[in-house]
């Protein structure tokens, strides 16, 4: 069994990854979950690429394992926390339930398994998100996407036969979202330059010391899933995504919330990433490679009302499919007055270093859309089914969605975002 290293503290124990490592799960089931009878929820895809396998495994080994829980293959399912009393009411006492598939079933078992106070093991399927070893599940909760509080796997079993076999596309969206880091960094750099989220160094080290490294070859599925894997424990270490997204997946998850298809299937996760991180990187490259602080400072809108604030919420999420509470996260963050004056001047007194400190943290726009096209990653919102309009409502709205300092909150104090959506259309688009 290949067990491999784990950072100190972590709530995961065992992290196998080898080929085979399939028959390695009885193993980790005595070593640690004391033999309990293993549960394997999977859906009908999954079942077919490890499922069945796995749970032949486990009853020769005489495990014993309950009757597994199999999702159908269509309607694809999403990770809606509504589902979640179907698995709770399904989960036999005393289990080990066992997530078979992609980042949906594990987010799915990991908040059934927080509500039935179990702790889990997880089996992947692909190298297509990072929330396999994370604390917390990224699910949509009363039409909110938001990253519910749940403990990470005890033990991961990730064999490379599996991973290896699972759709390209998959290990397409597990390299976006490997690469989302990039930006999602600049943006903890910004929060992190103006006193408003310190970065955590060990944190900071975990997911950007060998970043480059893991998403240097799309081929390498191996050196992806250790990367989305380390990802994975920088969430566990500071109990929040902070370290794995910014304003990247806050558009990305704006467009879930829209229920983004594309020819009549859901788009992945790891897709919507990539477009947002493409759209991230162009909006600091155009506010901090493109203008210095006495443009920005002449240039700045002038403050809007709380009363004008509101309405453009309001306009903003009028399509009604974002939560209730959206609404009161986008109004709480928002700065008049004298507060407003205040965060102005920071960032004008803070430009060059944060020009420089982005420009050092992030990969160049054209350099990072060759990367995505020779993973066979989407470089262009047509290709992931956003017209200009819904493209452009993404970076607008993104901002509303989480209490999470980043680029779009720098361009919105500023009264720039407007017209920076506008110049990142025209750059991914084509269109004014």
């Amino acid at each position: 069994m290949n067990l491999l290293p784990i950072p100190p503290g972590m709530e995961t124990e065992a992290f196998v990854m080898d080929s085979g490592a399939l028959r390695d799960v009885p193993e980790l089931v005595r070593r640690c979950f004391q033999s309990r009878r293993p549960w394997i929820v999977a859906d009908e895809n999954t079942w077919r690429a490890a499922g069945s396998a796995l749970f032949d495994i486990l009853k020769t080994a005489g495990l014993d394992p309950h009757e597994p829980f199999i999702f159908p293959a269509v309607p694809m399912i999403h990770a809606d926390n509504a589902l979640t009393p179907r698995l709770t009411d399904a989960m036999p006492f005393d289990c080990v339930p066992v997530s078979v598939g992609g980042g949906t079933i594990n987010d799915l078992v990991k908040r059934a398994s927080a509500v039935t106070r179990h702790r889990y093991l997880c089996v992947p399927t692909a190298s297509s998100v990072d929330g396999y070893t994370s604390y917390g599940a990224a699910m949509t909760d009363n039409g909110l996407k938001k990253t519910l509080p749940c403990l990470a796997p005890l033990a991961v079993a990730a064999d490379t036969d599996v991973l290896k076999a699972a759709p390209a596309p998959m290990a397409a969206s597990g390299f976006a979202d490997l690469a989302a880091k990039v930006a999602g960094g600049a943006d903890w750099v910004i929060a992190d330059e103006l006193g408003i989220e310190p970065i955590r160094a060990d944190v900071w080290e975990l997911v950007q010391k060998d970043l480059r490294k893991w998403i240097s070859d799309p081929a390498d599925i191996g050196a992806i899933f250790l990367g989305l894997a380390a990802t994975g424990y920088s969430m566990q270490m500071y109990r929040e995504s902070r370290p794995a997204s910014g304003a990247e997946h806050m558009i990305s998850h704006l467009w879930e919330m829209e229920n983004l298809e594309f020819n009549g299937i859901p788009v992945s996760h790891g897709f919507k990433v990539g477009i947002g991180t493409l759209a991230s990187t162009a909006l600091m490259e155009w506010l901090f490679n493109g203008h210095d602080a006495a443009w920005a400072r002449a240039n700045a809108r002038p403050p809007r009302t709380e009363q004008e604030r509101r309405a453009e919420v309001e306009a903003l999420l009028s399509r009604g499919c974002y939560g209730a509470k959206t609404g009161e996260i986008a109004m709480g963050k928002f700065l008049a007055g004298e507060a407003l004056t205040a965060r102005r001047e920071l960032i004008f007194a803070h430009w060059d270093a944060l020009a420089k400190r982005t420009a050092e943290c992030l990969i160049p726009f054209d350099t990072l859309k060759a990367m995505f096209r020779a993973a066979s990653c989407p470089v262009a919102p047509a290709e992931i089914g956003l017209d200009a309009a819904q493209f452009k409502h993404g970076i607008l709205a993104a901002q509303l969605i989480r209490n999470r300092y980043t680029i779009l909150d720098v361009l919105d104090e500023l009264g720039l975002l407007r017209e920076a959506a506008d110049a990142v259309m025209l750059l991914m688009t084509g269109q004014p």
